[in-house]
């Protein structure tokens, strides 16, 4: 963040060139290194410590190094040590910097002053993007009239960092009446509020791509069913969080599924907030207790479920499992788990009303069941279940924040919870008790 935007004054200024500020970028995010991977490389923590603090920070917000003393997996000296061989992404920057252009030392804090001063922020906040401490700079870049608009840009900063990449920069964020765009993934929260939260292109679609493509692992290369897919697990687990948020303030907020659309146009009153993500535009779309128009004519996006069973299925004694999820990318990831450890996948269903007949057809002796689908949600898919087999075992699945529907699952018979994004251990543990 700090070495995108203090670069692109720097060229703004002659000081350097663009090539220069791109190569020196480049470099930069090679040498970085997350705290888990140090310390799970000195020995201080294990892997599956690094993983566990990894699940709480995307749940709890927090940062990698708090949560592991909260936990008691290092001490305050050990994370101090750590920040210290890491070398902070403003320090790194700035030794590249003069040590591979004409810039001198000497002359860092003019320029640095002249920064701020051009762009406005006052000292913590520029502090607080040379700390990358979203909290501390999010209110400089997204201030706006509607509640909660800072909040959830915040979430999606964070959340790219985590998920997607750490090298992006954002710009300030302008109201609109409407905005064309080539692409929309967007998700409704409605209730005591009703929010929108999206993102979008205006042109092209390489923002998008390159999003899916961290996350997941994968290398596309155009905007197929899985891309849609990806970038919109994105926007729910934002979702997930804010909801959890609103819920500790004692609001009642539901979730929608995901949306996707194609060359139209958002009409009502929203934010947009640009972010490029290693050079890439995307913008976050977000619009609070307004009327808002996104489009006439969704895409019908939808990642085929996988037909086939696992390996001896049925015939080795593992207990068999249906998977019910709207995100292709969620049903791989559990697949993946359980398959790993234990259990057998005799079906998937990508809504409601077909996990009800995979369920009568199949009899497995769990099936997991998204909360948030189309068609018929996880909660009447249940019922329907329930009513055919009172004896069914079903894990629900659900974001944080749905509180409501989790004590409804539990009045028509679910046993077990598990949320998103998956804790490994956690599935694994509440699975296998369905079966004992």
């Amino acid at each position: 963040m700090f070495a995108e935007l203090f670069g692109r004054y720097l060229v703004g200024e002659n000081i350097i060139d663009a090539p220069t500020l791109e190569k020196l970028l480049k470099e930069q995010a090679e040498t970085r290194v997350k705290l888990g991977m140090m310390a799970v490389a000195e020995g201080l923590i294990t892997d599956d410590q690094a993983t566990e603090i990894n699940r709480r920070q995307q749940k709890e917000d927090k940062r990698f190094g708090d949560i592991a003393v909260e936990m008691g997996a290092l001490t305050d000296a050990q994370v101090s040590g750590l920040l210290a061989k890491q070398g902070s992404p403003y320090m790194r920057f700035i030794q590249i910097l003069v040590d591979e252009t004409d810039v001198v030392a000497s002359d860092i804090d003019g320029y640095l002053e002249g920064f701020r001063k051009k762009e406005g922020f006052d000292q913590s906040e520029l502090d607080s993007i040379k700390e990358e401490n979203v909290g501390g700079y999010i209110s400089a870049f997204a201030t706006a009239s509607q509640p909660f608009v800072s909040n959830i840009a915040g979430q999606v900063l964070r959340n790219m960092t985590r998920f997607v990449s750490s090298d992006f920069y954002i710009d300030r964020i302008k109201k609109i009446n409407e905005v064309p765009y080539q692409t929309l993934t967007i998700q409704r929260c409605h209730g005591d509020h009703s929010i929108y939260i999206g993102l979008l292109t205006e042109n092209g679609d390489d923002a998008f791509i390159l999003m899916a493509n961290h996350i997941t692992g994968k290398n596309y290369d155009s905007m197929t069913p899985e891309v849609y897919d990806a970038v919109g697990e994105f926007i729910n687990g934002v979702s997930g969080l804010i909801t959890t948020e609103l819920a500790s303030e004692r609001m009642v907020i539901e979730i929608d599924p995901q949306a996707f659309y194609r060359e139209q146009s958002i009409k009502g009153r929203g934010y947009l907030l640009p972010i490029y993500i290693e050079g890439k535009e995307i913008e976050l779309f977000v619009s609070v207790d307004s009327n808002v128009n996104i489009g006439e004519t969704a895409l019908d996006v939808h990642v085929s479920v996988n037909t086939e069973k696992s390996e001896g299925a049925g015939s080795d004694g593992k207990p068999t499992v249906v998977i019910v999820d709207d995100s292709g990318w969620s049903r791989t990831i559990l697949r993946n788990l359980l398959e790993k450890n234990g259990f057998a996948i005799i079906g998937e269903a990508e809504d409601g009303q077909r996990a009800i007949e995979v369920y009568k057809e199949l009899h497995p002796d769990i099936i997991t069941l998204d909360i948030t689908m189309p068609v018929l949600d996880g909660i009447e898919a249940l019922r329907g279940i329930m009513e055919y087999d009172p004896n069914a075992k079903a894990a629900m699945i659900t974001s944080a924040g749905q509180r409501s529907k989790v004590l409804e699952s539990l009045k028509l018979g679910a046993e077990k919870f598990i949320t998103k994004p998956f804790d490994p251990t956690l599935v694994l543990t509440e699975l296998k008790s369905l079966v004992k």
